[in-house]
């Protein structure tokens, strides 16, 4: 299917321009004949969806400027077609009004897919990486139903709050992230460059070297003699993990597992897991979608292969007859209060209420946590990096405070 410009005769004699999906021009034409338009000349714009005047829209875009794009898209497209633009000439105006050039490609090409009688979902469903399965499930919801302008409110609205956790997390982990890091560095160099340089001195002096400094010396030889191990571990080591957990499903379950027992941000994860979940269930269930396919979306939206299991097999409990609530219980990684949440919401009708009350709780308890995280780990980096400085130093002066007694 290949996408063509043409220009054409109307029945009331007026010449018209326009562009749409055929096979070939033959087609075209007859596609055209269908809906009373004589065909002039056409010209080939499109091949298997790749633009050929101009350059092909990207594939993807950077996450965070993603997010940014898609909020700004939903919120003027929420406008446009709930005060009735035509879908067509809406994504126009949103390619013509996007400051990002790829995802201005990416909207024309839209455009004109919806133009050549394709719907909306199906053309995004074109860019995976750019639109994810929630995004085409919940247009496609809102196609089907007639509310597109609320579905694009449910995005907007879900976007824009990804976007707040992620800067509130991004806000309090960047002056910690520097300190640990600095501390990190002067410490290797501190042992590694600087303190054998006071070895030989006190080597040379031949004077008696006390446990603190035995203690230091022997600790700058272990890191002057392996520091190539260290340096390699930092790099080889994330690559290592990395590479298992995308080719080995059940280490990257083990892995996700095991983050969540990590003193302190181990609760901060799990807090930010539950939150995804029962947000990104609500918005979908909200939308109309059966809370089946609503589940199996969930599970690549809330970041954890261990949280993904889960839900899939709370899904297969679904499917066996018990409700969502009953299938969720059988697994203690899901806490009371969500629980609580969802048979009150089961029982009243209102699972989309509950759930977003459920994650409306911890987004208020999230920044907390994590100013309460970082606010113990800035004063314990600062009294370990003062802890080792003085002790450095103690081991340096006591030898040469012993040899300028014994020159009295």
């Amino acid at each position: 299917m290949h996408a063509y410009q043409y220009s054409g005769i109307d029945p009331t004699g007026r010449r018209i321009t326009g562009t749409m999906n055929a096979h070939d021009e033959s087609n075209l034409e007859e596609q055209l004949r269908k809906t009373g338009i004589w065909l002039l000349e056409s010209s080939l714009i499109h091949a298997a969806g790749r633009t050929l005047e101009s350059k092909a829209p990207p594939r993807s875009i950077p996450g965070g400027q993603r997010r940014r794009e898609l909020i700004n898209f939903c919120t003027l497209m929420n406008f446009l077609v709930r005060v009735g633009v035509p879908l067509v000439q809406a994504l126009e105006i949103a390619s013509q009004d996007c400051a990002h050039e790829g995802f201005g490609r990416i909207l024309l090409d839209l455009k004109h897919q919806v133009e050549s009688g394709g719907q909306l979902h199906e053309a995004l469903a074109g860019y995976p990486k750019v639109f994810n399965l929630q995004f085409v499930s919940l247009v496609r919801a809102g196609e089907q139903s007639g509310a597109l302008p609320e579905s694009f409110q449910e995005l907007k609205t879900y976007l824009e709050w990804q976007d707040q956790i992620t800067a509130d997390v991004r806000q309090a982990t960047i002056y910690p992230t520097i300190v640990l890091f600095m501390v990190i560095l002067f410490v290797l160099t501190l042992f590694t460059f600087v303190v054998p340089k006071f070895a030989m001195l006190l080597t040379a002096t031949k004077v008696a070297l006390p446990i603190p400094t035995q203690i230091v010396l022997g600790t700058s030889e272990f890191f002057k003699s392996t520091w190539y191990f260290w340096f390699g571990g930092i790099l080889i080591v994330p690559i290592l993990v990395g590479f298992l957990r995308r080719f080995w499903a059940e280490f990257d379950v083990w892995y996700d597992r095991a983050r969540f027992h990590v003193p302190m941000f181990g609760s901060l994860i799990h807090m930010l897991t539950i939150s995804r979940f029962a947000r990104s269930l609500s918005v979908l269930y909200r939308a109309g979608i059966p809370i089946m396919q609503s589940l199996r979306l969930c599970e690549g939206l809330v970041g954890s292969p261990l949280f993904a299991r889960i839900i899939r097999t709370v899904g297969t409990e679904i499917e066996s007859g018990e409700n969502l609530s009953d299938a969720m219980r059988h697994h203690p990684e899901f806490p009371k209060l969500l629980l609580r949440l969802v048979v009150t919401g089961e029982k009243t009708g209102n699972l989309d209420m509950a759930l977003d009350n459920t994650a409306d709780y911890y987004n208020l308890i999230i920044p907390r946590k994590i100013k309460k995280i970082f606010s113990i780990i800035e004063p314990s980096l600062i009294i370990f990096l003062v802890a080792i400085v003085g002790f450095v130093a103690m081991a340096i002066f006591l030898p040469i405070l012993s040899l300028m007694e014994n020159i009295r």
